[in-house]
């Protein structure tokens, strides 16, 4: 689903996402400026249609609860660019680009808060106080923009882009990269074509409007199916590596006991050639057989699949995009048939070909033998040599990422998570057009919030570490004018450093004192003053934002990991939400340091409630739960493949138990010789586990050399270990061959207990 499956649009190999870095700023792919997107769509020569696209958020109030909804602002052009229309009403038309107050409902939304009124079209709904005229609902599939694709939040409502036109002007283009670009490729051009064409189009509106200094962006074209899964798709091909090792494994154990089995059925073999029967007919005979152990076990697995995919669908991390798609489709059962059949013939040709090679005399000769062929034996031996190689590789892989996890699950956070509850609301700017009127708000919520009984803390803040990301672009004092660099940025209340547990290093807090008309203070991280302040004293020197706001500092905080736990901190900038007015304003969540979290939303809900009733709660939970739901892909890649591999381990050792019980069973006329001859039980036993030991260490040799070319592949999903980690390579093997010798032990102690008597009558 996630790698194969094609988007839901018209032609989606056509599609192209392009996005913007700023090298010199060190920055991650940030989307393009308002202005950028006009000049990419008017003077590229390589798509055929463009489209923007931006998440955005509403509180939908005026029938029941208040709702926070999550919002897409789109250009009337992405619609027809991705070929989907609206299953009720219309879709966006070009001059509603501007300023229509205009929404498209998504069906889920429509199905749950609307009872699908099929009279929808026409009316109004309130979104930020404001209203919009409904035309049109989208169909179930459509999902734009899309999981994982970047500036997305799956959307509940569409509404037109409506740029404020002041970001088109010369001083304000680079003020904000937050808009997506998606676009069609003409007939016959390529990615690569496209890639040029959008690296000129940059080049020339960067030389037209003077970009300098750090403002120097470098533009990408992805493929747009490519791009929405690329952070995902190094976790798919690792799990798809693991289920191909855990899939020979099991073949190889099957072809082991075929091949038991054949040597058990020599005799038979030869009665029917004897009869006449032909060498194809005895061929076809064990093919079928195989053929049918391989249908019985595809038949069991697809019932298992479904329910695991069923647990996938909700317990699996929801940063994976598509996860919800995933479905048994019917290309997956095509392909479990398929594999079937090469599996039942590639591992049951061997047996199957001994058996119908298999002479009547010669069956009769090797009857009198004291044990199976070497042929046979040595066969064997390869396919359980084979199982302990590919369960070693598994083993060193699920452990580097077990090893992993730990190391991220110890890396300091900054902050402390335990007891503190957080609830989220927005203040829309319908209801709240002045900030005065918002901070008074705020205000008066901290104070009910902290009358709470076993509440000893009360914050807020407009972006939680773990959780949410804002950077800011800033410029030192007394910096060139194109000299910005980037850090991350949260506008807090006063307090709420001791809330969150993060410790300042030096100076002050904000305090109420900070106010719009005094002079603007801010805190800063220790990576900041250590970069930027290199061997002086950070408090008190000052720097630029947003071109027109000089900020002194005031405190300096410790640092705190804030877009996730195996990422450095970053440089942080902390501004005063009761001092600056920004984009980010409206949004709060609040920090509630507590004894118990359990049960506090009701508690919280009330208060909120009694001062605003149209203001919507949403998104609350503990901040620990925030910091566990930071490390579910983590958590789910580790856990994944590390039942994997024990599953490989499992596997290997039963594939190991049946060659070594075979080897005695076989064996058994032989030992009661040996021990009627003057052989002691413990030479005996000492011989049967040698025997496991040495094909146990032979795999474990090979694993370990496959193991060195595989992880090389697990670096960049590792944390603090080394794709070569030393006790990693040491233990995986050492716990593989206790286990073969543990799985050999039965077999050795039942050959030790030979019968001579009972052995020299076993023919």
């Amino acid at each position: 689903t996630i790698l194969l499956r094609s988007l839901p649009y018209y032609q989606p190999d056509r599609l192209v996402t392009v996005t913007e870095t700023l090298p010199q700023m060190g920055t991650d792919e940030i989307g393009v400026a308002a202005g950028e997107y006009v000049d990419y769509r008017n003077r590229n020569r390589s798509f055929s249609s463009v489209a923007a696209f931006q998440s955005d958020g509403f509180n939908l109030t005026g029938q029941g609860q208040p709702l926070r909804v999550n919002a897409a602002r789109v250009s009337a052009s992405a619609f027809p660019l991705l070929g989907v229309s609206a299953e009720l009403g219309r879709t966006f038309l070009e001059e509603e680009d501007r300023s229509g107050k205009v929404v498209l409902l998504s069906h889920a939304l429509w199905e749950h808060k609307y009872g699908s009124d099929a009279n929808i079209v026409g009316k109004t709904v309130k979104l930020d106080e404001q209203s919009y005229n409904v035309i049109g609902v989208m169909p179930t599939s459509f999902r734009f923009p899309f999981d994982g694709a970047p500036l997305s939040e799956m959307a509940d409502v569409w509404v037109p882009i409506a740029f404020d036109p002041h970001l088109f002007s010369p001083e304000n283009r680079t003020q904000e990269f937050g808009v997506g670009l998606v676009g069609r490729l003409r007939a016959g051009v390529t990615l690569a074509q496209a890639q040029q064409d959008v690296t000129g189009v940059a080049h020339a509106f960067m030389k037209q409007y003077g970009y300098s200094g750090t403002i120097q962006v470098v533009p990408k074209a992805y493929a747009f199916a490519r791009h929405t899964t690329e952070k995902a798709r190094p976790l798919i091909w690792l799990m798809s590596l693991a289920v191909v090792c855990i899939f020979l494994i099991a073949c190889a154990n099957v072809a082991n006991l075929l091949l038991a089995r054949a040597s058990q059925r020599r005799d038979e073999m030869a009665v029917r050639t004897a009869i006449g029967a032909g060498r194809f007919r005895v061929l076809r005979q064990c093919l079928v057989e195989s053929l049918l152990l391989a249908l019985t076990g595809a038949a069991a697995g697809v019932g298992v699949a479904q329910a695991l995919v069923f647990g996938l669908r909700h317990f699996g991390p929801a940063d994976v995009p598509r996860l919800q798609e995933a479905s048994l489709h019917p290309l997956a059962l095509l392909f479990t048939l398929a594999v079937s059949f090469v599996s039942a013939t590639a591992f049951g040709f061997a047996p199957a070909w001994r058996l119908s090679k298999t002479a009547p005399m010669d069956a009769l000769r090797e009857a009198r033998q004291t044990g199976p062929g070497r042929g046979t034996q040595r066969l064997q031996h390869f396919v359980a040599v084979f199982e302990m190689a590919a369960a070693v590789v598994l083993l060193v892989s699920g452990g580097l990422l077990l090893k992993s996890f730990v190391r991220v699950l110890n890396a300091p956070t900054g902050f402390n998570p335990n007891g503190v509850f957080v609830v989220r609301t927005i203040f829309d700017p319908g209801s709240y057009p002045e900030a005065a009127k918002r901070a008074a708000t705020q205000r008066q919520l901290l104070n009910r919030l902290a009358e709470i009984p076993g509440v000893t803390a009360v914050a807020a803040a407009s972006h939680l570490p773990l959780s949410d990301v804002r950077q800011i672009g800033f410029r030192l004092e007394h910096a060139a004018a194109d000299d910005f660099h980037w850090a991350q940025n949260s506008l807090v209340s006063p307090g709420y450093f001791r809330t969150m547990g993060i410790s300042l290093m030096r100076g002050r807090d904000f305090s109420e004192q900070d106010l719009p008309d005094t002079g603007n203070v801010a805190v800063i991280s220790e990576t900041l003053a250590r970069e930027y302040f290199p061997g002086r004293d950070a408090i008190g020197q000052r720097f630029e934002w947003g071109r027109r706001w000089l900020f002194t500092i005031a405190g300096i905080a410790a640092d705190v990991r804030i877009s996730s736990l195996d990422a450095d901190p970053p440089p942080m900038i902390y501004f005063s939400m009761f001092q600056v007015q920004s984009g980010a304003s409206s949004r709060t969540a609040f920090e509630l340091r507590t004894a118990n979290t359990a049960g506090l939303f009701d508690a919280v809900q009330t208060k909120i409630w009694a001062v605003d009733k149209d203001l919507p709660l949403y998104q609350s939970s503990s901040l620990a739960d925030l910091v566990s739901e930071s490390l579910a892909q983590r958590r789910f890649t580790a856990l994944l493949l590390g039942g994997f591999a024990l599953v490989a381990l499992l596997l290997a050792a039963i594939g190991l138990f049946g060659v070594i019980s075979y080897l005695v069973a076989e064996r058994t006329r032989e030992f009661g010789l040996r021990l009627a001859l003057g052989a002691n039980h413990a030479d005996i036993y000492t011989q049967v586990l040698k025997r496991a030991g040495l094909l146990g260490a032979a795999g474990c040799a090979i694993g370990l050399a496959v193991s060195l070319l595989v992880s090389q592949t697990l670096q960049a999903s590792l944390y603090g270990v080394s794709a070569f980690d030393l006790s990693t390579f040491v233990l995986a093997p050492l716990v593989l061959l206790a286990v073969a010798l543990f799985a050999a032990y039965w077999p050795a102690r039942r050959a030790a207990k030979v019968d001579p008597m009972v052995a020299l009558r076993y023919e």
